[in-house]
């Protein structure tokens, strides 16, 4: 209960020291949150400069909790499209639910919450003292690419999925091409951190709290490694779909999900398909967070999908054209999710990329690892 107490306090406090890891641009602009001089960026469309929503290689299947069945009835109708479907999913992450939690339930959160186990893709709201209700901003609702509201597409709620917005505390571009990857860990984590080892570099990978819970040793030695973790959310919902409560329950858990198996605070957010307004950072601000975008998509996700039409070679082509246009600097989203995108990071890594030093997201922009850490209890 002690170690709790303490994360409460610190995530209290936490959101006076924000603005220590904001960029000294974004400093000088903006003293504190809430009264700034810094007036919403707009990006452009252009595939070559920036790319506003991502989805996943966790899009299809993320809420298929048993594949077997699906296999099962489309071999007893066809024989020959079953085996297209075997194969397809086998590119496919299977969902975290048919994985079960490898991580113990602490005792602290049992203390503080009243529950005994792991919730599924849908966690439960937990009441915290220092979220201020009256300081979200009051937005509309809105689910992925629904974005007929003209608020949605204005500064006022300066979306990034609607109107490729970002506010001062964004981080969206690096002064050095880098590398990050969401959706782990997964097993095949384990062969990028392999390969990010050989090239000495650290990256930054943004976590899921159902698979931290499903595979708490390779989060274990990501952390160990040297590898930044950030969050990703709990069950990689479309946070604008969300109610305020389900918001803050996707962002607590996902916490609560790095510190009992790294003994941690995440400092840094990635908003799942890039979906995040105004409303949403006035929730994040209040847990001492900064949302991380991108300014390059790779989109290796669509590799999954045979109707893209998308393989390696235009991922590969795409991200050397980027470099070539940014003069080597941006962020550059990726999934280490399933074998393929892995594959695909790798080669980025070693061959187009090559010697050129990465940076993680604190790097980029001079700013704290973690909100705070602890001493292994």
């Amino acid at each position: 209960m002690k170690k709790f107490k303490i994360i409460l306090s610190i995530l209290i406090f936490s959101i006076s020291n924000v603005v220590l890891s904001l960029s000294p641009e974004s400093y000088s602009l903006s003293k504190r949150f809430g009264i700034s001089s810094f007036k919403p960026k707009l990006f452009n469309f252009n595939p070559n400069d920036h790319q506003s929503t991502s989805s996943s290689p966790l899009n299809n299947n993320f809420n298929a909790i048993n594949n077997d069945e699906a296999i099962t009835k489309n071999n007893n109708n066809n024989n020959d499209n079953s085996e297209h479907i075997i194969n397809q999913l086998s590119e496919m992450p299977p969902s975290p639910m048919r994985f079960p939690p490898k991580l113990p339930f602490p005792k602290w959160l049992t203390d503080f919450t009243g529950l005994k186990e792991w919730p599924d893709l849908n966690p439960p709201y937990i009441p915290l003292d220092f979220i201020n209700f009256n300081k979200i901003e009051d937005l509309p609702i809105h689910k992925q690419s629904q974005c007929s509201n003209p608020i949605l597409r204005s500064p006022i709620a300066c979306s990034f999925d609607c109107f490729n917005c970002v506010e001062f505390d964004d981080i969206y571009t690096c002064p050095k091409i880098s590398q990050t990857f969401d959706d782990g860990p997964s097993p095949h984590t384990k062969k990028l951190l392999n390969a990010l080892k050989q090239k000495n570099t650290k990256t930054t990978l943004f976590t899921l709290g159902v698979n931290i819970i499903r595979f708490p040793e390779i989060y274990k030695e990501s952390l160990a490694e040297g590898h930044i973790m950030g969050s990703h959310t709990w069950s990689h919902k479309f946070l604008p779909s969300l109610t305020n409560q389900e918001i803050i329950a996707q962002i607590e858990w996902s916490i609560w999900a790095m510190n009992a198996t790294g003994n941690h605070l995440p400092k840094w957010f990635r908003p799942p398909y890039g979906g995040i307004d105004n409303r949403i950072r006035s929730i994040l601000r209040q847990f001492g967070m900064q949302a991380v975008l991108w300014d390059f998509d790779t989109f290796d996700w669509k590799m999954l999908d045979n109707s893209n039409l998308r393989n390696e070679k235009d991922i590969y082509k795409d991200v050397l054209d980027f470099k070539n246009l940014k003069q080597s600097k941006g962020i550059i989203l990726e999934h280490d999710a399933i074998l393929r995108t892995v594959d695909v990071g790798i080669e980025i890594l070693n061959n187009i990329l090559g010697d050129h030093e990465q940076l993680t997201i604190p790097k980029c922009v001079g700013g704290i690892d973690y909100i705070k850490t602890f001493d292994n209890p």
